[in-house]
């Protein structure tokens, strides 16, 4: 039995949600993905909301009139921290240290269900996106890659103010299709990418631009001192992890305008001394 969809509610890189009843919603995916890929989708986020780690709860899949196949959640009640700040620019750092606070609490979570973040950024290294760099590139990768500390901690891996929303008098994580085990460093150095690295909204004006580059990086530094506070986690042990950051972004999404720059610092940080201090 197939079923339509109602009115949308928000459209994402990926993904465009809709209404599916009075306290549900559907996410349905922009281009085309595998069973496989929502099956596991599916099934992590019923892992995270088994844990803990968010409220929202998954109900499986949906098949929509129209051929695709849809992943039932909760729907939110309240919005994202982007928003909050965006209202009310003086909460910044509040919003902040709000992210920051998830992210540790988040990081507090254990789980065998996720695979390990290295072994999935070395498994990217195959794939269309990195096809630029060479044997040799990339098995020094690999190498130092694996090299990178262990990790038994649920790391989101695309984790920002637009993925964190009020939500029931708290904060509810979304979006965990890119979860994973091990260091929690390797979490933070993928938002901070996020903050730095990664293209702003398509079509912005320059001023735009201008304004929404200066807000994230005022909210990087407060994310980042009230994370080291939390946890004593900070940037010796989160640069090693910038590199694999820049893997996994360019290897799961492969942003044209992106693509040159990522590929560039990858190949400076082969350049450079080894992070995990194993040598080449």
């Amino acid at each position: 039995m197939t079923a339509t969809p109602g009115r949308q509610l928000a459209t994402g890189r990926t993904a465009d949600i809709f209404e599916w009843g009075p306290d549900r919603v559907v996410k349905v995916f922009t281009g085309a993905l595998d069973d496989a890929a929502i099956a596991t989708e599916v099934r992590d986020s019923i892992e995270t909301n088994t844990l803990g780690i968010t409220p929202i709860r998954c109900h499986g899949t949906a098949a929509l009139d129209d051929g695709r196949v849809g992943i039932v959640f909760d729907r939110l009640h309240g919005v994202a921290l982007t928003t909050v700040a965006e209202r009310r620019p003086y909460r910044i750092p509040a919003v902040a240290r709000m992210l920051a606070a998830e992210h540790a609490r988040i990081h507090a979570a254990r789980s065998d269900v996720f695979p390990d973040v290295r072994e999935v950024a070395v498994s990217l290294l195959d794939t269309d996106p990195l096809s630029d760099l060479d044997d040799p590139e990339r098995d020094v990768l690999r190498r130092r890659i694996r090299a990178l500390p262990s990790g038994d901690s649920v790391l989101h891996l695309d984790f920002h103010p637009l993925n964190v929303f009020e939500h029931d008098g708290g904060l509810a994580t979304i979006d965990w299709q890119s979860a994973a085990l091990g260091d929690p460093a390797a979490d933070v150095a993928a938002t901070s990418l996020l903050f730095t690295e990664a293209e702003l909204f398509p079509g912005i004006s320059t001023l735009q631009r201008v304004v929404y580059q200066s807000v994230r990086r005022v909210m990087l530094r407060f994310y980042l001192a009230e994370y080291q506070r939390r946890t004593g986690i900070g940037p010796e042990r989160i640069a090693p992890w910038m590199t694999t950051a820049r893997i996994l972004r360019l290897g799961w999404l492969n942003v044209e305008s992106e693509r040159t720059d990522l590929l560039a610092r990858i190949r400076a940080d082969l350049g450079g001394a080894d992070p995990s201090g194993t040598g080449r």
